[in-house]
Parts: structure tokens; sequence; C-alpha cells
């Protein structure tokens, strides 16, 4: 009886062996699986925003690409912001004011183009 106990208890470690390797084999695929699923929540997420740099984007969680793409999001938007602050500063805002023009008629504009012009000797 002893051989025979002996033998059960190999085929159960065998077995347990055996269901061990298929649950690691499984494992290894789910955590595959997470991370192509990770991937592509990267890569739609940067389709959504490409002014975003994809090396912005970090984490082996959802969670966590979601909080990076977040604080991503959150620096374009300040140097958008601060770019809009300096081209406002650098463009003038239009045309300069002219000065106040009374209606005049052609002969009283003809009369000022004459007197402006430097007296003939």
């Amino acid at each position: 009886m002893d051989d025979n106990e002996t033998g059960a208890g190999e085929l159960t470690v065998e077995a347990l062996q055996e269901q061990l390797a298929a649950r690691e084999a499984e494992l290894a695929a789910s955590h595959e699986a997470g991370r192509a699923a990770v991937e592509r929540l990267k890569a739609a997420l940067i389709a959504t925003n490409p002014a975003i740099d994809p090396a912005l984007l970090t984490g082996e969680t959802a969670g966590e690409v979601e909080a990076s793409f977040a604080a991503a999001t959150a620096l374009v938007e300040r140097v958008r912001e601060q770019l809009r602050r300096e081209s406002a500063a650098a463009i003038p805002a239009g045309a300069p004011a002219r000065g106040h023009a009374t209606p005049r008629t052609a002969i009283e504009k003809i009369r000022e183009g004459l007197a402006r012009q430097a007296p003939r000797a």
C-alpha cells in the first residue's frame, strides 16, 4: 500500500504542476492582453489630442495612463495659454487711430494741397 499511496501522491504533484503551468500561461496571456489594451488606450488618447507628445503618456495600467494624459493635457493648455499671451502682446490690435477728418469740398482739398507744397522761387 505504501507504493500505491506514493504513486497517487506523485500523480497529484504532477497534476498540480501541470495546473500551475497552465495557470501561469493564462496569467502571462492575461498580462499581455492588459499591456496591449494599455497601448491601445495610449494610441487612442494621442489620436484625440495630437499635440501631446507620446513620451508624456506613462504608466502600466489604464488608471496610470489616464492620470498621465490629464497631466499632459494640462501642460499643453498652459503652453497654449502662454503662447496666446505672448502673441497678443506682440501683435498690435489694429491700425493706428487717424485724426479727426472734417468733411471738405474738392476745392478746399486742392487749396490745402497747394498750401503744403514748398514755395517755388
